[in-house]
């Protein structure tokens, strides 16, 4: 495989972390972005570089303000002047209380942040991909996207909405040779899952198969899959990795 560059939003803990690793194993050129934990992303960059393989580079970047974006992609192209794929990790969950109980800043600030930060990065980036005809993208959504979940009214809705935007973007530049998919995890042992009641993941897991949570290199796995080894043929599509929580 060609040394790929890829972008990664949200790339510095939890499932984008091992996304970036995963790719950087594969020979390619990560470059991730991170909001506040400057420690985090330093240590994660190290780790790509020790690899002696495509190299790294991190960013501080507010995803969901398009001016940060818009900064991001100047610095983007001084660096490695273009993108072959990108992964669009960056979001937050929320504070988990009943739709009623959240407040109405609260409640649309998730969905700012999450649909924002898919549609600025796409906004931005998309031209680097156009003008070279080519380019893959995937969107990280939810299985609460798919199902909905009780406290999470604002994340369920803005994954559902970055879906659905995703299948509308993907017939607009699949001319350009570009592709949009999303991956949609389910219950995934990350250090965000981890403070979780027990209660609560146990009763989850009720309904899984394999009665266990997902890895987060499972989901890597499948994102490094899709952007280097998959079928160009697979378009718009929203592909579920969540162990059969979602078949019950």
């Amino acid at each position: 495989m060609k040394k790929t560059i890829v972008l990664v939003t949200g790339g510095s803990r939890g499932i984008g972390r091992s996304i970036c690793m995963a790719l950087a194993e594969r020979g390619c050129t990560v470059l991730f972005t991170y909001l506040s934990n400057e420690a985090k992303a330093q240590e994660l960059l190290e780790e790509i570089n020790l690899l002696g393989k495509g190299g790294g580079y991190a960013y501080r970047c507010d995803m969901s303000r398009l001016p940060d974006v818009i900064d991001l992609s100047k610095r983007i192209r001084k660096d490695v002047s273009y993108l072959d794929a990108i992964v669009n990790n960056a979001g937050i969950v929320g504070d988990g209380k009943p739709f009623l109980f959240a407040t109405d800043e609260h409640w649309w600030d998730v969905i700012h942040t999450n649909v924002g930060s898919v549609t600025n990065t796409c906004r931005v980036m998309l031209p680097m991909m156009i003008s070279r005809k080519s380019g893959r993208i995937i969107n990280i959504t939810s299985l609460s996207g798919q199902k909905g979940n009780a406290g999470q009214s604002a994340y369920s809705a803005s994954k559902a909405a970055v879906v659905t935007f995703s299948r509308s973007l993907a017939k607009e530049v699949g001319r350009f040779g570009i592709t949009v998919n999303c991956i949609s995890p389910g219950l995934i042992d990350t250090d965000m899952t981890r403070d979780i009641s027990n209660e609560y993941v146990a009763n989850r897991l009720v309904w899984s198969p394999l009665k266990r949570k997902g890895g987060a290199d499972e989901v890597a796995n499948l994102v490094t899959y899709m952007l280097c080894d998959a079928p160009s043929y697979i378009i718009g599509q929203e592909l579920t990795i969540d162990g059969g929580l979602g078949v019950s």
